[in-house]
């Protein structure tokens, strides 16, 4: 796959997401190992081994560490792929449910999630800031009454942006960093 369009903005999935389904899916996945080879083959510990492979195989292949949107689509990076949704599939933008924060009763949006069909796919695992969010606008003006983007929650003032702890590439052209 080759460098993003000179048109679109990448929102990054949060490490913390990252590296804690990480390690979960593999948490499972050793205590099947232990099992199989501890107790040997038996209906338990074959199911905790096999549920521990769907586990690890999900997190390679579908739980995105980017997103790259621009006018032709959503290019979902993964750890082992990348898949390519062209806008004509995408029946609605939504975010995934609110995260209660440090504070009580302060509930920030959750990450993009685009629905095709019955089936949601998520974008990225965390919001991303108010300029991302209006770069994002503006690349997919053409398609934003077709996704329903008026009904998109719109970031909360002050969010960090998704690029933050990344690689300096990442960064738009002048702002400072954190």
């Amino acid at each position: 796959m080759g460098p993003p369009p000179d048109d679109s903005v990448t929102f990054h999935s949060s490490w913390r997401g990252i590296i804690f389904n990480a390690a979960g899916a593999l948490l499972v996945l050793a205590a099947g190992v232990w099992a199989v080879f501890g107790g040997g083959v038996n209906v338990i510990s074959s199911i905790v081994l096999l549920i521990g492979l769907g586990l690890v195989a999900v997190v390679l292949f579908d739980y995105p560490i980017a997103s790259t949107f621009s006018a032709d689509g959503v290019v979902r990076r993964t750890m082992l792929r990348h898949q390519h949704i062209a806008w004509d599939r995408i029946d609605q933008l939504s975010r995934t449910r609110p995260k209660l924060l440090s504070s009580f009763r302060k509930l920030a949006h959750g990450g993009l999630v685009a629905v095709m069909g019955r089936r949601r796919y998520l974008l990225v695992d965390h919001c991303e800031s108010q300029d991302e969010f209006k770069e994002f606008e503006r690349i997919i003006v053409d398609r934003a009454d077709e996704i329903g983007l008026d009904e998109v929650p719109r970031p909360a003032e002050g969010t960090a942006p998704t690029w933050v702890y990344r690689r300096s590439r990442w960064a738009p052209d002048g702002p400072e960093r954190r």
